[in-house]
């Protein structure tokens, strides 16, 4: 008899015990876990550093906003940009680390190489960058937090036909979001009356576009249109002058990729007069961009400059907090994923930012912008904003 109740009443201690950890305001047992995925080595390493930064400002920052017994754990992984490791790290993250969402991901091949894995462990993945337009219909799990080259390409195509730019050439690293670029582009510039006449692949490993350019200049187009990776923008706009294309009065233009903030203010002064659309701009006025830009500088020193990919990387990161806050550190993945797919930016440093439930895409505004020289230093100047614009790919493709 006595050791019945000595059961007994160990059960109603455990029991106890039980519902003290589940009770609100103590800390949960299990943290909100996110798979943080990029290149942050290798030839794509700036992308994996842009969004990472911009996620681990946000995490500084907003840690606090949690309410209480929710922590979101970011592990970070270092795939190098190669898909065979982006998939690898994806399985390991799942299997061994119980991760509620996959985020981060450099470049659209990265992404097709996650997206079985993504579709088959149903876990929502927050994309940070790969911008190929096609990339969300890969998975029903993925949500994208950038940008398509559809929306940066087909823009300044429409903006070039509306000028009144009547032909043009274009020059684009030959993988998905290249492709992606110049059949979007075609299509803007087209529809508004222009012709592209010639368009040119170049290996995503060149970095000497001269041999491209002269083979551009036999065409005498009024404008190339040019997508290329980080980085190698100041040989193209070389080889643009050398040529003599800039001083036949060609325009070169592009989307927003090829003139990023703290990549353009770093360039030779011949990179002045290219125009390009893009989906974030450092000096526009939106009040998020403000406080993002201060908090950033004080974080990563006066003289640093965020890019579009630190702000894909402020606002995923938001996206995931918000999550984590609503929904608690026990939400299953399809709640997650309905969530995500449903936000809405309050405070984005890009001003009315959301996500198109239909698509699970960013819907954001377009900055038609022109490089000058102000204080001595190439910087994007915004001559136009466009209202808040869906994928175009997907309004022309529906499923």
């Amino acid at each position: 008899m006595n050791r019945s109740r000595m059961l007994m009443g160990g059960s109603v201690a455990l029991l106890a015990l039980f519902q003290v950890a589940l009770a609100p305001g103590v800390q949960a047992a299990e943290p909100f876990k996110v798979g943080f995925i990029g290149a942050f080595s290798g030839p794509f390493a700036s992308l994996g550093e842009g969004f990472d930064r911009g996620a681990r400002l946000y995490e500084k920052l907003h840690a606090k906003d949690l309410p209480p017994g929710v922590t979101v754990q970011v592990i970070r992984r270092d795939d190098a940009g190669s898909p065979d490791n982006t998939r690898r790290i994806a399985q390991e993250l799942i299997v061994r680390e119980h991760i509620k969402v996959i985020a981060g991901i450099a470049l659209s091949p990265q992404g097709f190489a996650l997206a079985k894995l993504a579709t088959e462990a149903k876990i929502p993945v927050v994309l940070m960058n790969a911008t190929t337009s096609s990339l969300t219909r890969s998975s029903p799990y993925f949500v994208r937090f950038s940008y398509t080259q559809w929306h940066t390409a087909y823009s300044i195509g429409v903006w070039a036909g509306k000028q009144g730019i009547k032909t043009a050439d274009s020059l684009v690293a030959d993988y998905a979001a290249g492709v992606d670029s110049e059949v979007a582009f075609k299509k803007g510039f087209e529809e508004n009356g222009g012709k592209l006449v010639n368009a040119v692949r170049a290996p995503m490993v060149t970095t000497d576009y001269l041999p491209f350019m002269e083979r551009i200049k036999a065409d005498k187009p009024d404008a190339v249109f040019t997508f290329v990776n980080g980085g190698r923008m100041a040989s193209v706009s070389k080889s643009f002058t050398d040529t003599g294309l800039k001083a036949a009065g060609a325009k070169l233009i592009g989307p927003g990729d090829v003139a990023l903030d703290d990549e353009v203010r770093n360039l030779p002064p011949d990179i002045a007069g290219v125009i390009t659309a893009a989906s974030y701009t450092v000096g526009n006025k939106y009040p998020g961009n403000v406080e993002f830009v201060k908090a950033w500088r004080a974080e990563y020193g006066a003289d640093s400059t965020p890019n579009v990919t630190a702000v894909s990387g402020w606002d995923g990161m938001s996206a995931i907090y918000s999550a984590a806050k609503e929904l608690g550190d026990g939400a299953d993945s399809d709640a997650i994923l309905k969530y995500l797919s449903n936000w809405k930016g309050t405070d984005s440093p890009r001003g009315d930012v959301s996500i198109d439930p239909a698509t699970r895409d960013v819907v954001l505004p377009i900055q038609i912008n022109k490089v000058e020289i102000v204080d001595g230093k190439p910087t994007n100047v915004t001559m136009e904003t466009l209202p808040p614009l869906k994928d175009p790919w997907k309004t022309f493709n529906p499923e």
